[in-house]
């Protein structure tokens, strides 16, 4: 059986000619009420993203910040963004200055932007990974921190300390990796992989974790 896509006085005759030669038609209607009423979602905006891993660059150097969120990405980021201005629209005497390029801030993000005397490329701000699932999307963000290596701007890697067993499996330019170059280089380890074996030991730290308040407010 052939089907065609019904078209005003051309099927019919299409059909006439096939069926002198024994072949079956079917003829299907080119609109549908599916294709009339029902229409594909809108893609979902960056901004109204959750429950995800973000990645904001620097516009002044190759520096990068990784953090994470269950909240809508546009609502974290904004948080950055008002206590990065907060800080570097501030005026100093010479005698204070000095001591406000060592001050320790609530972010990275104000750290960097302070001490460098650089700006953040907001706009260029991106989801780099999504996760529904706390603890897991807390292992992502340790993951793509160490992927940047001396690159992130961070002070630490997040809510989960990543074993550095898994450097040279990232891939990273971390001291460590280099002092082995004897050992021979292994293949870049897949994330999904490296969550796999970390996962292996997720029902303990889970339990960890729920009677352990986190070193930082989950975000």
């Amino acid at each position: 059986m052939v089907v065609i896509p019904y078209v005003e006085n051309v099927s019919e005759a299409v059909a006439r000619i096939r069926r002198k030669h024994n072949v079956p038609v079917a003829i299907k209607p080119y609109k549908t009420l599916k294709t009339v009423l029902v229409h594909p979602k809108n893609k979902q905006e960056k901004e109204d993203l959750t429950e995800c891993v973000y990645k904001v660059p620097c516009a002044n150097c190759d520096k990068t910040y990784i953090g994470e969120t269950g909240r809508k990405f546009e609502v974290r980021l904004q948080e950055h963004r008002t206590e990065v201005e907060s800080k570097t629209g501030r005026t100093f005497t010479r005698s204070l200055r000095p001591s406000s390029l060592t001050e320790h801030n609530k972010s990275a993000f104000t750290d960097h932007a302070t001490q460098e005397n650089h700006v953040i490329n907001w706009s260029q701000a991106t989801v780099i990974d999504r996760e529904p699932e706390r603890f897991t999307r807390w292992i992502k963000e340790a993951i793509h921190v160490r992927k940047e290596g001396q690159q992130a701007m961070n002070r630490d890697e997040g809510s989960y300390q990543l074993s550095h067993a898994y450097d040279r499996l990232l891939d990273t330019a971390s001291s460590r990796c280099v002092k082995q170059t004897r050992i021979a280089k292994h293949p870049v380890f897949s994330t999904d992989a490296l969550l796999e074996a970390e996962g292996k030991s997720k029902v303990f730290v889970s339990n960890k974790i729920n009677s352990v308040s986190p070193k930082r407010k989950a975000v």
